[in-house]
């Protein structure tokens, strides 16, 4: 079956739908007028960003809604059994009880109404995923983080659209928490993967001309008593002849006192021993 200008149905609903994706992509009707789109020649860096992107690995294989039963989930994939074994190996669970409890909670956590909200329980998976939990402990908590990421930015936009000054302030406090417990998420992450200990590596050590280099464990003195009662300052008690020597290459210099009206009264020698203050 032919039109009257010669082409058939089908062909012209593919022109149709043509013109269509070329608004979409911002062309005018003249444009689309005046002939087929040009051929278009990537810069090198998109290129190469088209290189890198062919090579990622396919996605996981996502939920979709059986057909006629909304509330039922399946795989996007021939064969279930085969994709459930994809996506808990990517989630770092090997108990399938355990994987079917979590999946129904987050699915539950991120639906507003009765349906499941599909995109986002994918999107939370990919996040959980891109984590790579290592075991059940950190799949909990992976997933725990995928679902108050979706709803910070959810309130967000609850924030952005509140009529008053009230809903504003609410929804600022409900994501204000969601963020500061999704900085305590990540902290805990690192730290059960670290064992809670901070690794400090120092690849260049530049060192001015005179100054010196140590390398190793350097003990800093502190207010803490040595075995003999006295202070520890970072290096051994003088002896007495040593004190001697220190104080005796101190001048009987004279100190200006200032009087109670302000104006500098005698000047007072310093007292330096008790054998100098008897010869004085």
């Amino acid at each position: 079956m032919t039109s009257d200008n010669g082409l058939s149905h089908d062909e012209k609903l593919k022109r149709v739908a043509t013109a269509i994706d070329r608004l979409a992509a911002g062309e005018t009707p003249e444009q689309i007028k005046a002939g087929p789109r040009p051929e278009y020649d990537p810069t090198p860096a998109e290129k190469e960003a088209m290189a890198e992107f062919m090579e990622l690995p396919d996605g996981l294989p996502q939920y979709i809604k059986v057909p006629n039963l909304p509330h039922m989930l399946r795989f996007e994939h021939p064969r279930q059994e085969v994709a459930l074994a994809v996506v808990m190996k990517a989630l770092g669970i090997t108990d399938q009880r355990l994987y079917t409890s979590m999946i129904a909670q987050v699915t539950n956590a991120l639906s507003r109404g009765q349906e499941a909200e599909v995109a986002e329980l994918n999107a939370a998976i990919a996040l959980v995923a891109g984590i790579e939990p290592r075991d059940h402990l950190e799949a909990m908590l992976a997933f725990q983080m995928a679902t108050v990421h979706v709803l910070s930015l959810r309130h967000a936009r609850f924030m952005v659209s509140s009529e008053t000054i009230e809903q504003l302030d609410l929804q600022e406090r409900v994501v204000n928490k969601l963020m500061r417990t999704f900085t305590s998420q990540m902290e805990a992450l690192r730290k059960h993967r670290n064992g809670g200990n901070q690794k400090v590596v120092v690849e260049h050590v530049y060192v001015g001309e005179g100054g010196q280099a140590i390398i190793g464990n350097v003990t800093h003195g502190g207010r803490g008593r040595n075995k003999k009662g006295a202070q520890s300052h970072g290096q051994e008690d003088l002896s007495l002849p040593a004190r001697a020597a220190v104080l005796g290459h101190v001048e009987a210099d004279k100190v200006p006192m200032p009087g109670a009206s302000g104006a500098r009264q005698d000047s007072v020698p310093v007292s330096r021993s008790p054998r100098r203050s008897a010869k004085g």
